[in-house]
């Protein structure tokens, strides 16, 4: 039974990462987290392999769709690798609470750049030179907060290729799943190094995501792109309060023990 909520936690991240183009870690980790005994570091790693799984197979049928654009894959992909790699690796050197924090402020710099895309509509929808050195902070910045949370870094490739290079919400989402493949590899390794973490589970999860990803881009291609948009920056919204209200718990429980400690103390 307990392998079998793995497989559809899997099912559930791929068809979010088909059909947002977000890689499926940024409701993965959640949910391992809130529903399993995985801790978050684990969670992270786990998350990160169903990601490599998701991503592949999310890419393949973007193609096939016509939804992907590789050149941009490969330039917010590339740009990305190396420190996708690099946040995995310090995984282990990082406290819970601060990787929350890190969450929290990558979940709202997503929503910022998603909730003002609509400023920059009249935009040339072509990658202008004058954009292109925008790919390398975004893409460090997107890689890693994905190594080091596990998420693919997703849900800051769209918003930013809707918002920076005004691309349509269709295309931006194939395309982020060719770059979180490039990425997500090196982000795996990353983990495996750093953080200790069953395979099986991670495996698990994996194979479910193949199945999720299909039913992902196969919604993606059928359902209104507003429709996309809204569910999109719910689900973003969601994820924020829902990560305000745990860190902020656990704030409260450091400073009530602290307080405890003083009045003991005196």
């Amino acid at each position: 039974m307990e392998y079998l909520k793995f497989l559809l936690m899997g099912v559930a991240g791929g068809t979010l990462s088909g059909f947002l183009g977000i890689g499926g870690g940024i409701l993965m980790v959640p949910l391992l987290i809130y529903f399993t005994d995985v801790g978050i570091k684990a969670a992270t790693a786990i998350s990160m392999m169903q990601i490599v799984f998701a991503s592949f197979f999310g890419t393949i049928f973007s193609y096939f769709q016509k939804t992907i654009i590789f050149k941009y894959s490969t330039y917010f992909g590339l740009s990305s690798l190396l420190f996708s790699f690099l946040g995995s690796y310090l995984t282990r050197y990082i406290p819970n609470l601060a990787i929350k924090i890190i969450y929290l402020s990558a979940a709202i710099i997503s929503f910022i750049l998603f909730f003002f895309r609509s400023k920059l509509e009249k935009h040339n929808t072509l990658l202008s030179k004058n954009k292109f050195y925008l790919i390398i902070p975004v893409g460090a910045i997107a890689g890693f907060a994905a190594g080091l949370l596990g998420i693919g870094g997703g849900f800051m490739f769209v918003p930013a290729l809707i918002f920076f290079f005004n691309l349509p919400i269709k295309i931006a989402i194939g395309t982020s799943l060719g770059a979180i493949l490039i990425n997500s590899i090196p982000g795996l390794i990353g983990k495996m190094i750093s953080v200790k973490f069953d395979v099986l589970t991670g495996i698990l999860v994996g194979i479910g995501s193949i199945a999720g990803a299909r039913i992902g881009t196969y919604l993606h291609k059928r359902i209104n792109p507003k429709i996309t948009r809204i569910i999109f920056t719910l689900l973003l919204i969601i994820i924020i309060i829902r990560v305000i209200v745990d860190i902020s718990f656990e704030l409260f429980k450091k400073l009530y023990t602290s307080c405890l400690f003083i009045f003991l103390v005196i």
